[in-house]
């Protein structure tokens, strides 16, 4: 069960952009980790297959973005080494590690924001500002996973026919470029079928409809208020200048005061909301799950008497 996917797409919008917006927008490492803590956290609530390679992959990425970026950057004071006459500094180790994070937590909360936006959700979004937009992005979401199911179709059928070998690097780009050759055919050939299906069903002859109708409800309004309020703790905080990080030359920390610190926090309870909101529909399922196998059993032992 996904509590997230029962709200208003909009509502939904509103959460995911509240929390995604100063992870994106401003590197500072406190936010960084919040979100990049909060996405893994809502990640696994919503996915339970592979969760622990796709954390290790994202917990890595600072890492290797804390290495790679002292070859590239070179300000700061703190000249830890120096590499070919070039210094590694300790500011460019620090802010290659938060910009991993901030990546890192960008890729996964816009992984748990289409997981909870199917076509229809982003088409009620999207249609209402550009039809035509949100008709290509919604197509475009859609050919990502028939693209791929395709490809690995495409792949096993070849391997059978014996058209890819993989005994060397040559036999191995000679098929790849069939494959890609295959894909490119059933890509064109599936975007004419779509064309005229779609020309079929009248496509633009009149208004646009949609196949799902959502309604505005008080629990919407909630959410939206509840994402508001909680990052507006954090945007006073930065517009007053209660929290900011100052990377070079050298890098300067601003403590947070009083305002910094319910910013903080407040959006700490912003990144955790759908997470909790999740686990609770998951304690919720189960206990009536259980309810109801009690329930069989005692009319089961009922019907043996």
């Amino acid at each position: 069960m996904k509590r997230l996917s029962r709200f208003h797409p909009g509502a939904v919008c509103v959460y995911f952009a509240c929390a995604m917006l100063p992870v994106m927008f401003g590197i500072n490492p406190v936010t960084a980790g919040i979100g990049l803590a909060g996405g893994l956290v809502l990640l696994a609530t919503q996915e339970r297959d592979g969760v622990v390679k796709t954390a290790a992959f994202h917990l890595l990425l600072p890492l290797l973005s804390a290495v790679i970026n002292p070859v590239f950057n070179h300000n700061g004071v703190t000249a830890l080494l120096f590499i070919n006459g070039n210094p590694v500094t300790g500011e460019a180790i620090l802010n290659g590690a938060v910009l991993g994070m901030v990546i890192s937590a960008t890729l996964l909360w816009a992984r748990c924001f289409t997981r909870q936006m199917d076509t229809d959700r982003l088409l009620c979004v999207t249609g209402a500002l550009h039809p035509k937009l949100s008709l290509v992005l919604s197509l475009t979401i859609r050919y990502i996973p028939m693209l791929r199911r395709q490809a690995a179709r495409t792949g096993e059928a070849m391997r059978a026919m014996g058209l890819m070998r993989e005994e060397n690097a040559p036999d191995r780009l000679r098929g790849a470029l069939r494959q890609f050759g295959a894909m490119v055919t059933w890509t064109l050939e599936n975007g004419a079928v779509t064309a005229d299906s779609m020309a079929a069903r009248g496509y633009g002859s009149g208004p646009r409809s949609r196949y799902r109708r959502f309604r505005w409800t008080r629990a919407d309004t909630a959410l939206a208020a509840a994402s508001l309020a909680l990052i507006g703790l954090l945007a006073y905080a930065r517009a007053s200048g209660r929290i900011g990080y100052t990377w070079y030359p050298v890098y300067t920390a601003i403590r947070p005061d009083g305002a910094g610190v319910a910013g903080y926090i407040g959006y700490g309870v912003l990144c955790l909301l759908g997470s909790a909101m999740e686990i609770g529909e998951g304690l919720q399922w189960k206990k009536r799950m259980e309810r109801f196998a009690a329930e069989e059993r005692h009319d089961g032992l009922a019907a043996g008497e």
